[in-house]
């Protein structure tokens, strides 16, 4: 698989290296993980403000291309950003507790940025409260419990950070948890092709936050 660095963005400091790295080797002794994932997708929806970035990385999309959502259940509010090549493709807020919504997007002739805003009426706003009400990460949740999960018994690298693996006929997949919290923070997805050989340069990569504050827009 050719190399790649991935750099984290959170505010914990995470492992950077090549995805490489992350795989078992053949001769390394694994155990089970599964509980220490079970009890972080727990942690994961337990928090009231959440962020979460996904990045796919292959030959047809960069690594500056990703997409960014912000859920403040306390506050019922959210915020959506997704970028291109690194600049800001657009932004849709939604806030007052799901009934207003802003939607910032950039102008296909002029290249800037123009926004409008509207209310929504009083039956798409009590759906959009539903929803604000629910975790981001409760499919990542179910998805995490639904797999078996392994561990290398030989000592981490950085001992801040677990690195766990599943792996099935389709693809692969790396957790990293901080230990000191229990949170996952990062989960890759590397996927294989029709013959079953794992695509080169290829993966989707979830960052993920558990925020302390309220959103700022």
């Amino acid at each position: 698989m050719k190399k790649r660095t991935l750099i984290g963005v959170l505010t914990v400091p995470l492992i950077v290296g090549a995805v490489s790295g992350y795989f078992y080797l053949n001769t390394d002794r694994v155990v089970s993980a599964q509980s220490e994932v079970n009890a972080a997708a727990d942690k994961a929806t337990s928090k009231q403000v959440e962020y979460i970035k996904i990045s796919v990385s292959s030959s047809t999309y960069s690594d500056s291309s990703y997409s960014i959502r912000i859920r403040d259940r306390k506050n019922l509010n959210e915020v959506t950003e997704d970028y291109v090549g690194g600049v800001l493709r657009y932004r849709i807020i939604v806030s007052e507790e799901g009934r207003r919504v802003t939607s910032i997007g950039r102008d296909h002739v002029t290249g800037k940025l123009v926004g409008n805003t509207w209310t929504l009426p009083p039956n798409l706003a009590r759906e959009n409260k539903r929803i604000l009400n629910i975790s981001l990460l409760e499919e990542q949740k179910r998805e995490l419990k639904n797999q078996n999960w392994v561990k290398s018994i030989q000592p981490q690298s950085n001992p801040s950070f677990q690195n766990v693996m599943a792996e099935d006929n389709i693809k692969k997949e790396t957790v990293t948890i901080d230990t000191k919290t229990g949170l996952p923070v990062k989960r890759e997805i590397f996927v294989k092709d029709k013959e079953g050989n794992w695509l080169e340069d290829s993966s989707r990569v979830e960052e993920l936050l558990l925020l302390l504050k309220k959103i700022d827009y």
